[in-house]
């Protein structure tokens, strides 16, 4: 079954680089990407942009009816609904996904300043997402010092 989130980053860059890392998961087959969609709102701009199929290879009509023969797509409700979500300054990306191993989507992306803003998941499946990319940047937060005092 697909899971559709959206996720917000600080700085213009960050969904960029969740990109990225989507894309190694994909190769990996630590989650199925079906559909991707970016945001960005620079500080100069009055209104956030969005590329839209940014993991699409090929032309633009030819992988968009690939894509919607083969899975769903994002539509424009959502891009809209995310917009209102941003802020000047920000990112965000909108992801369409499948069979994502959770462990292995948290780690890739720990240290990376992000949140989950939207999603189609049941309110037990957000719930257990935020939990878990908050425990890892709580585990970050309380790690002891390397160089701590010697008695």
């Amino acid at each position: 079954m697909s899971a559709l989130t959206a996720w917000r980053f600080t700085g213009t860059e960050g969904a960029d680089a969740a990109v990225l890392k989507l894309q190694q998961l994909n190769t990996q087959e630590a989650i199925d990407l079906q559909d991707v969609t970016v945001l960005r709102w620079p500080l100069y701009a009055s209104a956030p942009s969005a590329q839209e199929h940014v993991t699409d290879q090929g032309g633009k009509v030819a992988s968009v009816v690939g894509r919607r023969l083969r899975h769903g797509a994002i539509d424009n409700s959502m891009v809209e609904s995310v917009k209102g979500d941003m802020t000047p300054g920000t990112s965000a990306l909108i992801l369409l996904s499948a069979d994502a191993m959770i462990g292995a989507v948290v780690q890739a992306f720990e240290g990376q300043d992000m949140e989950l803003i939207r999603s189609d998941m049941s309110v037990q499946q957000q719930d257990q997402m935020r939990e878990a990319f908050s425990d890892r940047a709580e585990a970050r937060r309380v790690r002891p010092p390397a160089d701590g005092p010697s008695a």
